[in-house]
C-alpha cells in the first residue's frame, strides 16, 4: 500500500504531541483544552444526534402512505 504524505504528517504530529506529554492522555487533553480556550478561532460544538437507519425511514414512509 502506498503511503499518503498527509496521513504521515498527521500521524507524526500526533506522535510528537504524545511524546511532548510523555504519552499521558490526561496531560494531552489538558493542554489541548487550554489551547482551545486561548485560541482566537471560534470553536463549534454540535449536539450529537441519533441516526435513523434507512430501513426504518422507508417503513415509516410506507405506513404514512397507507394511512392517507
Amino acid at each position: 500500500m502506498k503511503n499518503d504524505p498527509i496521513v504521515d504528517e498527521v500521524r507524526n504530529n500526533g506522535l510528537a504531541l504524545a511524546a511532548r506529554y510523555n504519552n499521558n492522555i490526561e496531560a494531552i487533553c489538558k493542554a489541548l483544552k487550554e489551547r482551545e480556550r486561548t485560541s482566537v478561532r471560534m470553536v463549534v460544538n454540535h449536539a450529537p444526534r441519533r441516526l435513523v437507519p434507512k430501513a426504518r425511514v422507508e417503513c415509516a414512509e410506507e405506513r404514512t402512505a397507507s394511512v392517507a
